[in-house]
Protein backbone atom coordinates (compact mmCIF):
# COMPACT_ATOMS: atom_id res chain seq x y z
CA UNK A 1 0.00 0.00 0.00
CA UNK A 2 1.63 2.95 -1.07
CA UNK A 3 0.56 5.91 1.17
CA UNK A 4 1.88 9.27 2.22
CA UNK A 5 0.21 10.23 5.54
CA UNK A 6 0.49 14.44 5.62
CA UNK A 7 -2.32 15.22 7.42
CA UNK A 8 -3.45 12.17 9.66
CA UNK A 9 -0.70 10.68 10.98
CA UNK A 10 -0.08 8.74 14.68
CA UNK A 11 0.37 10.12 17.84
CA UNK A 12 3.57 9.66 20.06
CA UNK A 13 2.08 11.85 22.91
CA UNK A 14 -0.41 14.04 23.65
CA UNK A 15 0.07 16.81 25.97
CA UNK A 16 1.36 19.95 24.50
CA UNK A 17 3.86 21.06 27.05
CA UNK A 18 3.60 25.05 28.43
CA UNK A 19 6.76 27.27 28.43
CA UNK A 20 9.22 25.92 31.58
CA UNK A 21 12.47 27.42 32.20
CA UNK A 22 14.26 24.62 30.57
CA UNK A 23 13.73 22.73 27.21
CA UNK A 24 14.71 19.33 29.00
CA UNK A 25 14.73 18.02 32.29
CA UNK A 26 18.49 17.84 32.22
CA UNK A 27 21.47 18.22 29.61
CA UNK A 28 21.86 15.15 27.21
CA UNK A 29 20.17 13.29 25.05
CA UNK A 30 16.58 12.26 25.50
CA UNK A 31 13.47 11.09 23.14
CA UNK A 32 10.93 9.02 22.44
CA UNK A 33 10.45 5.98 20.27
CA UNK A 34 6.54 4.63 19.30
CA UNK A 35 5.43 1.83 17.29
CA UNK A 36 1.66 1.91 15.90
CA UNK A 37 -0.28 -0.54 14.09
CA UNK A 38 -3.25 1.28 11.63
CA UNK A 39 -5.48 0.68 9.23
CA UNK A 40 -6.08 3.59 6.36
CA UNK A 41 -7.66 4.52 3.82
CA UNK A 42 -7.40 7.31 1.00
CA UNK A 43 -9.43 8.31 -1.76
CA UNK A 44 -8.30 10.15 -4.17
CA UNK A 45 -7.66 10.89 -8.06
CA UNK A 46 -4.29 12.50 -7.73
CA UNK A 47 -2.16 10.85 -5.32
CA UNK A 48 -3.06 6.89 -5.18
CA UNK A 49 -1.01 5.63 -7.57
CA UNK A 50 -1.37 1.24 -6.90
CA UNK A 51 -0.91 -0.33 -10.07
CA UNK A 52 -4.98 -0.40 -9.70
CA UNK A 53 -5.58 3.03 -10.58
CA UNK A 54 -3.20 3.23 -13.61
CA UNK A 55 -6.66 3.67 -15.72
CA UNK A 56 -9.15 6.46 -14.51
CA UNK A 57 -12.68 4.98 -14.87
CA UNK A 58 -14.65 8.20 -13.49
CA UNK A 59 -15.07 6.85 -10.57
CA UNK A 60 -13.61 7.76 -7.01
CA UNK A 61 -10.93 5.60 -6.89
CA UNK A 62 -10.09 4.43 -2.58
CA UNK A 63 -6.82 2.24 -1.66
CA UNK A 64 -7.26 1.11 1.98
CA UNK A 65 -4.86 -1.68 4.08
CA UNK A 66 -3.31 -2.21 7.23
CA UNK A 67 0.16 -0.28 8.01
CA UNK A 68 2.84 -0.66 10.79
CA UNK A 69 3.78 3.50 11.68
CA UNK A 70 7.22 3.72 13.15
CA UNK A 71 8.17 7.05 14.82
CA UNK A 72 10.44 8.44 16.62
CA UNK A 73 12.02 11.94 17.90
CA UNK A 74 15.40 12.43 19.44
CA UNK A 75 16.65 15.63 21.23
CA UNK A 76 20.52 17.09 22.36
CA UNK A 77 19.67 19.25 24.92
CA UNK A 78 22.70 21.90 25.96
CA UNK A 79 23.79 24.66 27.67
CA UNK A 80 24.31 26.48 31.50
CA UNK A 81 20.86 27.22 31.36
CA UNK A 82 19.55 23.88 29.46
CA UNK A 83 17.89 26.29 27.40
CA UNK A 84 19.89 25.14 23.83
CA UNK A 85 18.57 22.16 22.04
CA UNK A 86 19.10 20.07 18.97
CA UNK A 87 16.07 17.53 17.82
CA UNK A 88 15.76 15.36 15.25
CA UNK A 89 12.77 13.22 14.42
CA UNK A 90 8.70 14.05 14.53
CA UNK A 91 7.42 17.03 17.11
CA UNK A 92 4.89 16.00 19.61
CA UNK A 93 3.34 18.89 19.38
CA UNK A 94 2.69 18.67 15.60
CA UNK A 95 1.78 14.79 16.09
CA UNK A 96 -1.00 15.67 18.76
CA UNK A 97 -3.21 17.79 16.25
CA UNK A 98 -3.09 15.14 13.41
CA UNK A 99 -0.01 16.30 11.51
CA UNK A 100 3.57 14.17 10.95
CA UNK A 101 6.70 15.97 9.49
CA UNK A 102 10.49 13.89 9.53
CA UNK A 103 12.00 17.40 11.30
CA UNK A 104 15.42 18.34 12.10
CA UNK A 105 16.84 21.60 13.99
CA UNK A 106 17.75 23.83 16.44
CA UNK A 107 15.66 25.88 19.41
CA UNK A 108 17.01 28.29 21.80
CA UNK A 109 14.72 29.37 25.18
CA UNK A 110 15.06 32.96 25.97
CA UNK A 111 14.68 34.53 29.36
CA UNK A 112 11.41 35.77 28.75
CA UNK A 113 10.15 32.14 27.80
CA UNK A 114 10.15 32.97 24.17
CA UNK A 115 11.15 29.96 22.18
CA UNK A 116 12.67 30.11 19.11
CA UNK A 117 13.13 26.77 16.57
CA UNK A 118 14.90 26.64 13.36
CA UNK A 119 14.24 23.72 11.66
CA UNK A 120 14.55 21.96 7.97
CA UNK A 121 11.86 18.94 6.42
CA UNK A 122 13.70 17.00 3.68
CA UNK A 123 10.26 14.89 3.51
CA UNK A 124 6.67 16.35 3.90
CA UNK A 125 6.77 17.35 0.25
CA UNK A 126 7.44 13.80 -0.88
CA UNK A 127 5.51 11.13 -2.70
CA UNK A 128 4.46 9.73 -5.64
CA UNK A 129 1.64 11.17 -7.84
CA UNK A 130 0.59 10.49 -11.54
CA UNK A 131 2.53 12.18 -14.53
CA UNK A 132 -0.71 13.26 -16.19
CA UNK A 133 -3.63 12.81 -13.86
CA UNK A 134 -6.22 13.84 -16.43
CA UNK A 135 -5.49 10.80 -19.13
CA UNK A 136 -7.71 8.36 -20.14
CA UNK A 137 -5.41 6.29 -21.03
CA UNK A 138 -2.83 4.16 -19.00
CA UNK A 139 -1.45 6.78 -16.54
CA UNK A 140 2.31 6.80 -15.09
CA UNK A 141 3.92 7.94 -12.21
CA UNK A 142 6.34 10.20 -11.20
CA UNK A 143 8.10 11.59 -7.66
CA UNK A 144 6.86 14.48 -5.70
CA UNK A 145 10.15 16.07 -4.29
CA UNK A 146 10.87 19.28 -2.15
CA UNK A 147 12.15 20.76 0.90
CA UNK A 148 10.37 22.84 3.55
CA UNK A 149 12.14 25.28 6.28
CA UNK A 150 10.27 26.65 9.27
CA UNK A 151 10.68 29.03 11.98
CA UNK A 152 8.42 29.01 14.78
CA UNK A 153 8.04 30.99 17.67
CA UNK A 154 6.41 29.61 20.71
CA UNK A 155 5.46 31.57 23.86
CA UNK A 156 6.70 35.37 22.84
CA UNK A 157 7.89 37.12 25.46
CA UNK A 158 6.15 35.06 27.97
CA UNK A 159 3.06 35.08 26.97
CA UNK A 160 0.25 32.26 25.86
CA UNK A 161 0.60 33.42 21.77
CA UNK A 162 2.81 31.33 18.70
CA UNK A 163 3.81 31.78 15.47
CA UNK A 164 4.46 29.11 12.93
CA UNK A 165 5.81 29.61 9.53
CA UNK A 166 7.23 28.10 6.96
CA UNK A 167 8.37 28.12 2.78
CA UNK A 168 8.41 25.11 0.57
CA UNK A 169 8.67 24.58 -2.89
CA UNK A 170 7.12 21.51 -4.65
CA UNK A 171 8.90 20.12 -8.11
CA UNK A 172 7.59 16.88 -9.87
CA UNK A 173 10.57 15.01 -12.01
CA UNK A 174 7.83 14.84 -14.83
CA UNK A 175 5.09 16.72 -14.33
CA UNK A 176 2.87 16.27 -17.39
CA UNK A 177 -0.85 17.55 -16.37
CA UNK A 178 -3.01 17.92 -19.19
CA UNK A 179 -0.62 16.37 -22.17
CA UNK A 180 -2.84 13.58 -22.57
CA UNK A 181 -5.77 15.50 -23.27
CA UNK A 182 -6.14 16.35 -27.15
CA UNK A 183 -8.48 19.62 -26.69
CA UNK A 184 -6.18 21.78 -24.58
CA UNK A 185 -3.85 24.14 -26.23
CA UNK A 186 -0.12 24.43 -24.87
CA UNK A 187 -1.40 27.36 -23.08
CA UNK A 188 -4.33 25.97 -21.62
CA UNK A 189 -1.65 22.64 -20.59
CA UNK A 190 0.03 25.28 -18.66
CA UNK A 191 -2.20 26.54 -16.32
CA UNK A 192 -2.31 22.84 -14.93
CA UNK A 193 1.33 22.64 -13.78
CA UNK A 194 1.54 21.57 -9.72
CA UNK A 195 5.33 22.69 -9.61
CA UNK A 196 5.01 25.64 -6.62
CA UNK A 197 6.32 27.86 -3.70
CA UNK A 198 4.40 27.28 -0.86
CA UNK A 199 4.09 29.63 2.20
CA UNK A 200 2.16 28.73 5.33
CA UNK A 201 1.34 30.54 8.45
CA UNK A 202 -0.33 29.36 11.51
CA UNK A 203 -0.97 31.62 14.24
CA UNK A 204 -2.66 30.29 17.82
CA UNK A 205 -2.96 31.29 21.19
CA UNK A 206 -3.24 29.06 24.74
CA UNK A 207 -6.40 29.37 26.97
CA UNK A 208 -6.37 27.43 29.75
CA UNK A 209 -10.10 26.59 31.04
CA UNK A 210 -8.68 24.58 33.80
CA UNK A 211 -6.19 22.75 35.54
CA UNK A 212 -7.13 19.36 32.98
CA UNK A 213 -7.89 21.04 29.88
CA UNK A 214 -6.39 23.34 27.88
CA UNK A 215 -7.21 25.35 24.35
CA UNK A 216 -5.36 26.04 21.35
CA UNK A 217 -7.50 27.59 18.61
CA UNK A 218 -5.63 28.95 15.59
CA UNK A 219 -5.91 31.15 12.50
CA UNK A 220 -4.17 29.26 9.14
CA UNK A 221 -2.69 30.77 5.80
CA UNK A 222 -1.07 29.18 3.02
CA UNK A 223 -0.86 30.41 -0.55
CA UNK A 224 0.56 27.95 -3.08
CA UNK A 225 2.35 30.29 -5.66
CA UNK A 226 2.20 27.00 -8.88
CA UNK A 227 3.80 27.63 -11.94
CA UNK A 228 -0.04 26.56 -13.01
CA UNK A 229 -1.76 30.03 -12.48
CA UNK A 230 -5.70 27.05 -12.50
CA UNK A 231 -3.21 25.54 -9.51
CA UNK A 232 -2.04 28.40 -7.61
CA UNK A 233 -4.72 29.15 -4.64
CA UNK A 234 -5.01 30.87 -1.02
CA UNK A 235 -6.02 28.82 1.56
CA UNK A 236 -7.58 30.37 4.90
CA UNK A 237 -8.21 28.23 7.79
CA UNK A 238 -9.25 27.87 11.61
CA UNK A 239 -8.55 25.44 14.16
CA UNK A 240 -9.23 24.61 17.61
CA UNK A 241 -7.54 21.86 19.75
CA UNK A 242 -8.43 20.58 23.10
CA UNK A 243 -5.95 19.18 25.22
CA UNK A 244 -6.91 17.54 28.68
CA UNK A 245 -6.09 15.11 31.53
CA UNK A 246 -7.22 12.92 33.53
CA UNK A 247 -5.84 11.36 36.21
CA UNK A 248 -3.87 9.31 34.48
CA UNK A 249 -5.71 9.25 31.06
CA UNK A 250 -4.64 12.39 28.08
CA UNK A 251 -6.27 13.32 25.39
CA UNK A 252 -6.10 15.68 22.15
CA UNK A 253 -8.95 16.68 20.16
CA UNK A 254 -8.20 18.72 17.02
CA UNK A 255 -11.19 20.34 14.59
CA UNK A 256 -10.12 22.21 11.41
CA UNK A 257 -11.54 23.41 8.50
CA UNK A 258 -10.22 24.97 5.64
CA UNK A 259 -11.14 27.26 2.69
CA UNK A 260 -9.22 26.82 -1.18
CA UNK A 261 -9.48 29.66 -3.27
CA UNK A 262 -7.57 28.93 -6.76
CA UNK A 263 -6.69 31.93 -8.74
CA UNK A 264 -7.63 30.42 -12.77
CA UNK A 265 -10.32 28.48 -14.28
CA UNK A 266 -9.86 24.85 -14.48
CA UNK A 267 -9.08 24.44 -19.19
CA UNK A 268 -10.47 21.30 -18.62
CA UNK A 269 -13.78 21.68 -16.23
CA UNK A 270 -14.39 25.31 -17.61
CA UNK A 271 -14.57 26.73 -13.97
CA UNK A 272 -12.24 28.23 -11.00
CA UNK A 273 -11.76 25.22 -8.71
CA UNK A 274 -12.55 26.19 -4.73
CA UNK A 275 -12.43 23.62 -1.90
CA UNK A 276 -13.77 22.78 1.75
CA UNK A 277 -12.17 20.85 3.45
CA UNK A 278 -12.79 19.72 7.00
CA UNK A 279 -10.79 17.64 9.06
CA UNK A 280 -10.98 15.63 13.22
CA UNK A 281 -8.46 13.71 14.67
CA UNK A 282 -8.46 12.37 18.12
CA UNK A 283 -5.55 10.95 20.43
CA UNK A 284 -5.18 9.15 23.66
CA UNK A 285 -2.48 8.12 25.77
CA UNK A 286 -2.11 6.18 29.03
CA UNK A 287 1.10 6.58 30.58
CA UNK A 288 2.75 3.96 32.98
CA UNK A 289 1.41 0.59 31.05
CA UNK A 290 2.91 -2.32 32.04
CA UNK A 291 4.13 -0.65 35.35
CA UNK A 292 6.67 1.21 33.43
CA UNK A 293 7.27 4.59 33.80
CA UNK A 294 8.47 5.32 30.88
CA UNK A 295 6.11 3.11 28.26
CA UNK A 296 2.95 4.79 27.21
CA UNK A 297 -0.44 3.24 25.46
CA UNK A 298 -1.46 5.37 22.70
CA UNK A 299 -4.33 5.09 20.25
CA UNK A 300 -5.72 7.30 17.93
CA UNK A 301 -8.43 8.03 14.76
CA UNK A 302 -8.49 10.63 12.22
CA UNK A 303 -10.38 11.84 8.96
CA UNK A 304 -10.35 14.49 6.52
CA UNK A 305 -12.73 15.37 3.87
CA UNK A 306 -11.97 17.58 1.13
CA UNK A 307 -14.99 18.81 -1.13
CA UNK A 308 -14.39 20.67 -4.32
CA UNK A 309 -16.58 21.96 -7.12
CA UNK A 310 -15.05 20.11 -9.07
CA UNK A 311 -15.72 16.22 -8.43
CA UNK A 312 -12.50 15.06 -9.86
CA UNK A 313 -10.76 16.68 -6.84
CA UNK A 314 -12.65 15.40 -3.96
CA UNK A 315 -10.81 13.50 -1.52
CA UNK A 316 -11.09 11.61 1.75
CA UNK A 317 -8.83 9.93 4.15
CA UNK A 318 -9.08 8.40 7.79
CA UNK A 319 -6.97 6.57 9.85
CA UNK A 320 -6.88 4.87 13.14
CA UNK A 321 -4.59 2.85 15.07
CA UNK A 322 -2.98 1.72 18.70
CA UNK A 323 0.81 1.75 19.67
CA UNK A 324 3.02 1.62 22.51
CA UNK A 325 5.38 4.79 23.09
CA UNK A 326 8.74 4.08 24.76
CA UNK A 327 10.51 7.97 26.59
CA UNK A 328 13.96 7.59 27.27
Amino acid sequence: MKQAWSVLAVSLGLVSQVAVAKLGESNGFSGEIALNAAYASKTSNLTNTDDEFRNYTGSQQEDSGALVLPLGSLQYTFGAQSNHQLFLGTSRADIAVGTVALEAGYKYLFRDKTKVSVSFLPTILEGEVWQDPYTTDTRNTTKEKGNAYRLQLDNIAGSLFSLDLAYGKRELDEERSGTGVPALSPQEVQLLSRNADIFYGKFKMMLPVNRQVLLYPALIYTQQDADGNAMKHNTYGAELSSFMSFGNHKLALTLGYLKRDYDAANPIYDKTRGDDEWKAFLAYEYPGIFYSDNLSLVAFAGATNSDSNIDFYDEKDWITAVGLNWKF
